[in-house]
């Protein structure tokens, strides 16, 4: 009797121990899943950010923090803060601006706050993810009237099987108040390559050329930085015709030999127009190119590797690429890898076994296609991933808002007619990576054969301009109440119309190259009926007439003693040079 007692109790202590466990995993699991770590079964293979609706985010925050946020934008350093995602809340997460010229352009705006933002799930919670993705890129739409230029980009990208981040349009509110219209964006991380790739093998690289240094940029636009020879020039404000940008960190380390008499005129006589907003480090050169109305050939001095020429055996000499590794797991041996690769792109030799070149020309056809030049192809070889493994390399596609000809181009010719075998600011040589890809028959032949498919797939059923009426279809009600947007709603209504009209005349452009009907390796004479001005970007805000500056205009006097000053040892500017207009 006694010992039945004594099993009785084994069995009770038994039974109320595993109860307890359950009891203990059940809260351990709840704590978890509502402060969002990923504990979910979620595959990376699975997706989290939904296209087809808008999602809604509301970012809880101190609103002193909130204040300090926009206050020291420039620094993009994270706060702590709760952000619920379609109901669902992520708890303790970090938040900081991002962006190069367009958060310093907005740090410079007395009236708007509109930066684009950085979520990091895991920043103050290890392990916290939304569904796996540990970051969040929330883009503004800056230069965007549209608000469809990036949405539609990765939506082509994809298309034709360029991996592509996620993506999703985005109501943003701070603490239960509206803020604005973004675009939601999956980080590349080991997520994006194990659900494109099945591994997490390889490595990862982001070049930036253009890295603007912004924590040393007041908000103002001061620069606080030495290293101009001689004094920084005294300019009017506003004086590059609506160009919200700042003064150049340093001048450039590489002026041609005389000066600026030797920057290259375009056919109207004018000075090649349209520098970017924010002009990086040593980008030298500035106006060559053999590009008719194209702002040719950025960073034609030491932008350590980011072109991908081969510079000489050092890997230290690529370090604008081995700087920018994702991964920690990086090695010296990798970066070994990215000299290989150089070596044999720029001597044209064994080119498959260091590159995916189906990869890499899918992934120039749909730039080409979109006349995207904030980019690669534009001369500032930034906003592109490096992707290697096994010592084989490809190009992955991001930052994407100032396509449909939104940076670099001076007018709507020159953007519809934007040759599809010269598809650079500048010249082939100084891009190899599709340079010497298109120097071999075959492989131009493929290029072309997936910008006929993109063709047939947006062009000749009318595929991109039935997406656009789809997009506005979900996004307009949101347009019409943003409360942070850049432009007015009129001007979106008025933009949909010429963004339909540029893809139809672009369409027309690379079937004219495609049949031999059009140059392609020079710009042709199909006829734009668009408005570039009405399409936003650094190229056609230029032409905004009401925001051009007295100095900017084609009797720009040289003697006059109140023009802006140039500064001291950056050469002799030629009295006769013809300043464009805006």
């Amino acid at each position: 009797m006694c010992m039945l007692k004594k099993k009785e109790k084994k069995i009770i202590f038994s039974v109320a121990m595993v109860i307890g466990l359950i009891i203990i995993c059940f809260y351990v699991v709840r704590f978890n899943t509502i402060n969002g770590i990923g504990v979910d079964s979620s595959s990376s293979s699975q997706l989290v950010l939904d296209k087809d609706n808008v999602t809604e985010i509301n970012i809880e925050i101190d609103e002193n923090t909130w204040q300090e946020l926009l206050d020291n934008a420039t620094k993009e350093e994270y706060y702590s803060a709760n952000v619920t995602i379609n109901d669902e809340t992520f708890y303790n997460v970090g938040l900081r601006t991002k962006g190069n010229s367009s958060l310093s352009n907005v740090a410079r705006d007395e009236n708007n706050d509109r930066y684009s933002l950085k979520v990091k799930f895991d920043k103050y919670v290890d392990g916290q993810t939304y569904h796996g993705i540990e970051k969040l890129a929330l883009n503004n739409n800056y230069q965007d009237p549209t608000y469809m230029k990036e949405y539609l980009s990765y939506e082509i990208f994809s298309s034709l099987g360029v991996p592509t981040p996620e993506y999703s349009y985005a109501s943003i509110s701070i603490n239960g108040e509206p803020w604005g219209l973004y675009l939601a964006i999956e980080d590349v991380d080991e997520r994006y390559i194990e659900k494109y790739y099945g591994t997490v093998e390889g490595n990862i690289y982001k070049p930036e050329t253009m890295d603007l240094n912004n924590d040393n940029m007041l908000q103002n636009g001061e620069n606080t930085q030495d290293g101009m020879n001689g004094n920084i020039p005294t300019i009017p404000e506003n004086m590059l015709g609506g160009m919200e940008g700042n003064i150049p960190q340093q001048m450039p380390n590489d002026i041609p030999e005389g000066g600026l008499n030797e920057i290259t005129e375009n056919g109207s006589g004018n000075m090649m127009p349209n520098l970017p907003v924010d002009i990086p480090e040593g980008m030298g050169n500035v106006m060559q190119g053999n590009k008719q109305d194209i702002m040719g050939g950025f960073n034609k001095g030491n932008n350590g590797g980011a072109d991908l020429k081969y510079i000489d055996d050092n890997i230290e000499s690529y370090s604008t690429i081995t700087e920018s590794a994702e991964f920690k797991t990086t090695t010296e041996e990798d970066y070994q890898k990215i000299l290989e690769m150089i070596k044999s792109l720029n001597s044209g030799e064994n080119l498959e076994e260091y590159l995916n070149v189906e990869e890499i020309l899918k992934y120039f056809s749909v730039n080409t296609f979109l006349v995207n030049l904030d980019s690669y192809s534009g001369g500032m070889y930034h906003n592109y991933y490096l992707y290697e493994r096994d010592g084989v390399f490809e190009m992955l596609p991001w930052d994407l808002n100032m396509s449909f000809a939104g940076f670099g181009v001076n007018d709507a010719s020159s953007a519809v007619n934007f040759p599809i075998d010269s598809p650079v600011t500048g010249s082939l040589e100084d891009a190899p990576l599709i340079g010497k890809l298109l120097e071999i028959d075959s492989y131009k032949e493929i290029y072309h054969s997936y910008l006929n498919t993109l063709i047939e797939n947006y062009i000749d059923n009318d595929g991109l301009i039935n997406l656009v009426d789809k997009i506005h279809n979900m996004i307009n009600d949101y347009v019409k109440n943003d409360a942070t947007a850049f432009y007015k709603y009129e001007e979106y209504e008025n933009s949909l119309p010429e963004l339909k009209k540029f893809i139809e005349n672009r369409g027309a452009s690379i079937v004219a190259q495609l049949k031999g009907e059009q140059p392609a390796t020079e710009y042709g004479n199909i006829e734009a009926t668009f408005d570039l001005s009405a399409l936003g970007g650094h190229g056609g805000g230029m032409q905004d007439g009401d925001r051009k500056n007295p100095w900017m205009n084609n009797n720009f006097n040289m003697d006059d003693e109140n023009r802006p000053q140039i500064p001291e040892g950056i050469g002799n500017v030629n009295n006769n040079m013809q300043i464009p207009p805006g």
